[in-house]
């Protein structure tokens, strides 16, 4: 398996490209668990993001964001769904909405805990409310005394803890009173503003008789910022209906209680004494630890599980810390500039979920002095710009959510694609000794966001230790040991680390395969437990038991010769691989599948059909009599008791019916590959009373060129009848063909002539069924074991 490897012992060079913890081994609630990298990449400016493959008492999967937020125009900002303070949206969603020309958000994670049902007092929808504080760009959408925030101020000063919104005030000449909140069930004793962001009105009807609440709006020039003072212009009388409708672009101040502990006028009055044109001084105090801060972003979670840079007992904060689920969470670093959104995945076997307390080990791991949880379950999303959707959604796809973080950056009027930075897709490699390895090169421009995801215009550079570079593009891993390979894209250059490991065992994809005359190069495998990689077949030494069946050439390549078996063998060192080989080579353009079969090789079914209903296999194929004693459904359905190989590798197959009476609706005839893969033949109605050929090509139906499907073996022909109570009729299957014939010429055009009998000519349409009488038109014509398109004129 691929390890984490150690920085300090390779050389400067790879620094660019391997900036992840140099453990192998993480402790997760005093259990060892040993740590794979499955990739690093880059997602935007100053910004990684990195998937570990956790193994110990279960396995785990986690997903996480190293965010340099002092990179250049790099910054963090919230977004609420929607731009409302109710309303779900998935986090992509979110990202791509908000971007623009001027700033692109180009990774996240969903954030708070939200609201999933209710209406407010008017009707509208609460669903995506935050449980608890969101604040978007410095506006507030809603405050709370509970829970944890992460928060980044004015000065982009990251934090996480408790924020206290209770020591604002609100000022009306010598009228002091205490301002508490925003957009929430309002706190006793305080003023509450609610925004046309809200739910329409103030939704405190349950406090009617006891509250009172005028409308307002902001004073030209001032603005409603988080932790700020700003001024608003009284525009109603009091009303103590606790439901006021919020007007768009204005608010509705809203007061209770009458104790005037640190004021000197208690909420309730100093509301019901407000009129028309006064103006009121809010001062928005927000306080983190005691210290009044002036937020720009806010996101919510609970409970906070790092506290200088140790875990914290979280689990009895929340009702289902302790459980196992798919976790969202965001760290800061001990130096405050470096941001981590993690999402651990969870409820299904590839990853078991993880306690608050788990993700907080994560966390730790990944570089979180400070950190607390989010929202999680089939919430939890990590999202980029570059590659999409990280982690394994519970739900089996995103969920829309209230509200996302994110790392954004500044653009420039002018954006310059020129690459700049190049990096392997890998952040390092074992490959076993003789593998090809052909990398994925990544390219950026001078923002450090990805402006090609697969450069093909590269070349590769090694030392003679590692191997050796093929074609300028692919590592030929003759050598040993751990070496750098290095790319360079016009004069731009990045390496990693590559380990040529002598010990892992490969095995042959297609330990069997059927072959016809064609050649099949061997395909040998090995995988590390997280890759696969693909061995150079000529490292080994080739030889068949029987030459006359198949041959087998210094650089493994296959071909079939004559009927028969034969066992290829390949050898290097004390390693050795077999391929069992059969080969099957058509000597005759059609071969009847059904050919030679009894009444008593299969099973027969009906349904909406009578017991006269009979079914007997002829010399060459099938033949049905039927009676329907339905006038809403007739079916036919016929199971070979052992599956039914099909010959060789056909290029087509080619079903021959003629019904009576009754037309066929639908047929459907099912198969099975060799891999175990099943695939079918639908075909639309089949008139009555004319034969039908349907040709249908193999490559159609599966990959036709890959051996891992063949044989196929015919399972079932199943037809639903026109239905009519008491129609009696017939259907006849006389072949069921797999086609072998060479199409020489089909893809030309010739001008042709009906054949005039004297050789056998058969006519399709280019939907591949049989016409018998063609007029003017394209039509491709079968004689002499040959296919062209022809035109009849």
């Amino acid at each position: 398996m691929k390890k984490l490897l150690s920085i300090i012992a390779l050389p400067a060079l790879f620094a660019t490209s391997m900036q992840v913890n140099a453990s192998g081994t993480i402790t997760i609630l005093d259990n060892v668990y040993q740590v794979d990298t499955v990739a690093h990449l880059k997602v935007g400016p100053g910004t990684t993001t990195t998937h570990l493959k956790l193994t110990g008492p279960n396995l785990l999967q986690a997903h996480y964001l190293t965010i340099d937020k002092t990179a250049p125009g790099v910054s963090i900002h919230a977004v609420c769904g929607t731009d409302m303070v109710a309303g779900c949206e998935r986090t992509s969603a979110m990202a791509k909405r908000k971007s623009n020309d001027k700033r692109l958000y180009f990774a996240g994670t969903n954030a708070d805990f939200f609201t999933t049902s209710g209406n407010a007092t008017n009707g509208t929808s609460k669903v995506g409310s935050p449980t608890t504080s969101c604040t978007v760009d410095g506006e507030i959408y809603k405050t709370s005394n509970s829970q944890y925030q992460f928060s980044v101020d004015r000065e982009g000063v990251a934090r996480i803890g408790r924020l206290d919104y209770y020591s604002g005030t609100a000022k009306l000449g010598e009228k002091v009173t205490l301002f508490k909140g925003v957009n929430v069930a309002s706190p006793n004793n305080g003023i509450t503003i609610y925004t046309s962001r809200y739910w329409g009105s103030t939704n405190q009807n349950d406090k009617a008789g006891n509250c009172a609440e005028v409308v307002a709006k902001l004073v030209d020039g001032d603005e409603f910022l988080c932790g700020g003072t700003y001024r608003m212009e009284i525009l109603s009388e009091p009303n103590a209906t606790g439901d006021t409708p919020v007007p768009d672009g204005q608010f509705v101040i809203h007061g209770r209680g009458t104790s005037v502990s640190g004021c000197n006028t208690g909420a309730l009055d100093f509301v019901n004494a407000l009129k028309p044109g006064d103006v009121v001084t809010l001062d928005n105090v927000v306080l983190a630890d005691g210290e009044r801060i002036y937020p720009m972003q806010i996101v919510s979670g609970n409970p906070k599980n790092v506290g200088k840079g140790l875990t914290l007992d979280s689990e009895g904060e929340r009702g289902d810390a302790s459980a196992l689920h798919p976790r969202t969470g965001i760290g800061v670093s001990q130096d405050g500039n470096t941001i981590i959104m993690m999402v651990v995945e969870g409820r299904y076997g590839g990853s078991a979920g993880v306690r608050t307390s788990q993700l907080a080990d994560i966390l730790r791991y990944a570089g979180a002095y400070e950190a607390t949880n989010l929202d999680g379950g089939g919430s939890s999303t990590l999202y980029t710009h570059a590659f999409g959707i990280r982690n394994f959604c519970s739900d089996g796809n995103e969920r829309a959510v209230g509200n996302g973080i994110f790392a954004t950056v500044d653009l420039p009027e002018q954006i310059d694609n020129t690459i700049t930075e190049i990096r392997f897709a890998d952040w390092s490699m074992n490959v076993p000794k003789f593998a090809r390895y052909t990398p994925k090169l990544l390219g950026y421009n001078s923002l450090g966001l990805l402006v090609d995801e697969n450069i093909t215009d590269y070349t590769l550079s090694c030392p003679s230790e590692l191997g050796q570079i093929t074609d300028g593009k692919t590592l030929f891993a003759t050598g040993g040991g751990t070496h750098a390979l290095t790319a360079e894209v016009n004069g731009v250059k990045t390496s990693i680390p590559v380990t040529v490991d002598n010990n892992v065992e490969f095995t042959t994809r297609l330990p069997q395969i059927l072959l016809d005359s064609r050649e099949y190069t061997i395909e040998l495998i090995a995988t590390d437990g997280i890759k696969t990689t693909n061995v150079a077949p000529e490292a080994l030494s080739w030889s068949s038991s029987d030459a006359a069946v198949a041959t087998v050439t210094d650089e493994g390549v296959i071909k079939g010769i004559s009927n028969g078996q034969a066992t290829i063998t390949g050898v290097v060192g004390e390693k050795q691989v077999e391929i069992a080989v059969t080969v099957e080579i058509a000597d005759k353009p059609f071969m009847n599948i059904i050919e030679g079969l009894q009444t008593a090789d299969w099973k027969f079914a009906k349904s909406g059909c009578s017991s006269a209903t009979t079914f007997t296999a002829s010399e060459a194929g099938l033949d049905i009599d039927y009676t329907i004693s339905s006038s809403r459904s007739a079916s036919l359905t016929l199971t070979p008791l052992k599956q039914i190989p099909v010959w060789s590798i056909p290029g087509s197959l080619e079903f021959h019916v003629t019904p009576t009476s009754a037309s066929i609706k639908d047929a459907t005839i099912k198969f099975v590959a060799a891999n175990g893969e099943q695939f079918r033949i639908s075909l639309p109605e089949i008139l009555a009373d004319k034969e039908t050929v349907a040709n249908v090509k193999m490559s159609e139906l599966i990959d036709a060129a890959d051996l891992v499907y063949y044989p196929v073996k015919l399972l079932s022909i199943a037809m639903t009848l026109q239905p009519k109570n008491g129609l009696k009729g017939k259907i006849s299957i006389p072949a069921f063909n797999a086609v072998y014939a060479a199409e020489d010429g089909v893809d030309e055009i010739i001008d042709d002539t009906l054949a005039d009998g004297s050789e056998s000519v058969e006519y399709y349409n280019l939907q591949g069924i049989k016409v018998t009488n063609p007029s003017n038109g394209l039509y491709i014509k079968k004689a002499g074991g040959k296919a062209m398109k022809v035109i009849i004129r």
